[in-house]
């Protein structure tokens, strides 16, 4: 496209353009189901710079956002360098989620946090190449993103140029950065949840509170339904409503249904039962997503609510502060 454009003015330059949608994979063996599936949902960008200089802050600008994402979703990753590949280019990295599924074996130093694809470091090294430190493991690690620094080499064959501030035509630089969404949450997955229970990230998990209430033809269902729909209208207004999920389903056993959300991992579960309606200390069954059970009355309830949802929205406003060393150095890893 920019080269069908070429000429373009340099003040139209930093360019980054990227595009979210499916991509296909022709695996001959596909694994890991969604994690290796054979149609996938990915984030493209693609930078034009006028210079290497320049090219490079970009891929730091790029590199910072990509460290605050992964930071914001809250699952332990490394980033390593790693090789060009196919791709091509100078500076190649790898955001890995480390995992015993994970199909790239990764060199991981215990001392500084430095990590790199095997690809690229041999897999026998005895010191750590940034610290040189010997506390040094094999890993596995799934891969959700990479990084290039591609510089000319497809600008240049398909003659994709920027007029300089001599009116001369000069090759564009660029860069390539992507992220695999579908097995970012994929990968998020695998890493965090055991064999019983899912267990989201914060940010993408489908809900963030599911609410039970009591069965259908108990002795506490009309009192418990009072305070079941005091506690509905609440925490859709602290939460949002599109964030609350009601399991209505009251032919059903409270214990049914709560094994149920356990495994579907929703952060906060509230249970409406038999000790809610109780009359000397009524109290709400709370599960978190890590089990752990807590015993509310309806106003601590929601404050739980209410700060779940004030630390979710901290999460996305990004209101915390990246690695500083991210945006001056690309060629060491860091886990972070």
């Amino acid at each position: 496209m920019l080269a069908t454009n070429s000429p373009i003015s340099y003040r139209q330059l930093p360019l980054r353009l990227y595009q979210i949608g499916p991509k296909f994979r022709d695996e001959l063996k596909t694994r890991f189901g969604l994690m290796r599936a054979k149609e996938f949902l990915m984030k493209d960008m693609y930078s034009f710079d006028v210079s290497e200089e320049t090219a490079r802050e970009t891929y730091a600008i790029v590199s910072v956002a990509y460290n605050r994402l992964f930071q914001q979703l809250e699952v332990p990753f490394v980033k390593v360098n790693a090789a060009t590949g196919m791709m091509g280019g100078s500076v190649s990295h790898e955001y890995h989620y480390v995992s015993p599924v994970g199909e790239d074996t990764l060199l991981q130093c215990s001392s500084c946090g430095f990590a790199g694809n095997s690809e690229v470091l041999d897999s026998q090294a005895d010191s750590c190449p940034s610290c040189k430190s010997r506390d040094l493991k094999d890993v596995r690690g799934v891969e959700v993103a990479h990084t290039f620094l591609l510089g000319d080499k497809y600008s240049k064959p398909l003659g994709a140029t920027f007029l300089n501030t001599c009116g001369k035509p000069q090759t564009l630089l660029m860069g390539c950065f992507g992220i695999g969404i579908t097995r970012v949450i994929a990968a998020a997955l695998e890493v965090l949840s055991t064999d019983q229970e899912l267990h989201w990230p914060m940010l993408v998990a489908p809900y963030d509170v599911c609410v039970i209430g009591p069965k259908q033809g108990s002795r506490e269902q009309p009192a418990a339904e009072v305070i079941e729909n005091e506690l509905l209208l609440n925490v859709g207004e602290l939460c949002g409503h599109q964030e609350l999920l009601h399991d209505d389903r009251k032919e059903l056993t409270i214990g049914k249904r709560l094994l149920e959300a356990k495994r579907l991992g929703h952060p906060l579960i509230i249970v409406v039962g038999a000790k809610a309606v109780q009359q000397d200390a009524p109290k709400l069954e709370v599960h978190l997503s890590r089990g752990e059970k807590l015993e509310l009355d309806l106003s601590e309830a929601l404050k739980l609510v209410a700060e779940h949802s004030h630390y979710k929205k901290s999460l996305l406003k990004g209101s915390f502060q990246p690695d500083k060393d991210e945006s001056k150095s690309q060629s060491v890893g860091h886990q972070l």
